[in-house]
């Protein structure tokens, strides 16, 4: 009985040791990397460089033109040199930043679905341009032809792809939107960063600000319509609450009928639709089969009895309201107008 009292005794004595030697690691383990930190943040403010994760969890690191650093902070990281002379953009809210900021002489590509502003569709017309067609995975005989110094991507593009690119040794980076304002306010203060025009994409920041807080209180106190957004008619689809069309409804004062999907983009029926009776329909520009009222009930018949329809208050949107970027605050102001029927 002694001898099993004793080890048991000598097991717990291990036990305490051992996870203090565990607890010492931890804690050597914790204070190793916060003086990296430390050190890494020390070492950025004496080279002036800047470090930050991308949309892809990839290191970027923002480096002035003609600035060397060590090799520890570049190690495994993607270097992007400011202000970078060629621009590639892989996504129409991408390109109309770079526009919006004052660097469309520095942009070299595109994408087909990129429309705004009119200075670049004619660039883009008349084969001053490279063109991709693709978002989502990078066409490299393009992307060489343009020769890049900097890349910028959307989320859309499959994380393949952004490996593609920076192992053929571009500096690419993610940029990620989101379904915020706050989300569009960040990606083009960003961008603003990694081209040098930081302080251009600040003040396109605040005067978007202004004037989407200019038309929140305009509608404030007014009646919030129901609003149904259609994304697509086959399979009938909407916007739920994670999307940024929630985001753009609720901005210029309306309810989103299917808010509360927490789904970006919800399968809905339409007899949903119908039970919910919504004040407003809207849809963007160029949605296939379907541009007006009449075009909306030779696929269902049965919306003649919604309140939106009989109202007319059915809307065929310009597409760049779908584009989160520089014109969200334009977007915002004229939804507002439309399905308040006022002037703001």
């Amino acid at each position: 009985m002694q001898i099993e009292k004793t080890g048991v005794a000598v097991l717990f004595v291990l036990i305490l040791l051992t996870g203090s030697i565990t607890a010492y690691n931890f804690y050597t383990i914790s204070q190793l990397n916060q003086r990296v930190d430390e050190l890494s943040a020390s070492l950025n403010t004496i080279f002036g460089v800047e470090v930050f994760k991308d949309a892809y969890g990839n290191t970027i690191l923002i480096v002035p033109q003609g600035v060397e650093v060590p090799e520890i902070l570049s190690f495994d990281r993607i270097v992007v040199r400011t202000p970078p002379q060629r621009i590639a953009s892989f996504a129409p809210s991408i390109t109309e930043t770079l526009f919006a900021i004052g660097l469309g002489n520095q942009v070299v590509a595109v994408t087909k679905w990129c429309e705004w502003p009119s200075e670049m569709v004619e660039r883009k017309n008349s084969g001053n341009l490279t063109v991709f067609n693709s978002i989502v995975d990078p066409e490299v005989e393009k992307v060489i032809a343009a020769n890049p110094d900097l890349i910028l991507v959307s989320t859309l593009m499959r994380p393949e792809g952004v490996k593609k690119l920076k192992d053929l040794g571009y500096s690419v980076v993610g940029v990620d939107y989101g379904n915020s304002l706050d989300s569009i306010y960040s990606a083009i203060t960003l961008i603003g960063k990694l081209t040098g025009a930081k302080d251009s994409a600040e003040n396109l920041v605040s005067e978007m600000q202004q004037n989407i807080t200019r038309v929140s209180n305009a509608v404030a106190n007014l009646p919030k319509p129901k609003v149904f957004w259609m994304s697509w008619h086959d399979p009938l689809m909407s916007a739920g609450g994670p999307s940024f069309i929630n985001t753009l409804i609720e901005t210029a004062g309306g309810v989103n009928i299917f808010g509360s999907v927490n789904i970006a983009w919800p399968t809905v029926s339409p007899e949903e639709v119908l039970s919910q009776n919504p004040d407003v329909i809207a849809f963007s520009e160029g949605h296939p089969g379907i541009s007006n009222v009449d075009d909306l009930l030779n696929f269902f018949p049965s919306w003649s009895e919604i309140k939106a329809v009989k109202d007319n208050k059915v809307f065929a949107i310009p597409t760049f309201f779908i584009h989160p970027g520089p014109r969200t605050a334009e977007a915002v102001e004229i939804f507002a107008e439309l399905i308040h029927g006022i002037e703001i």
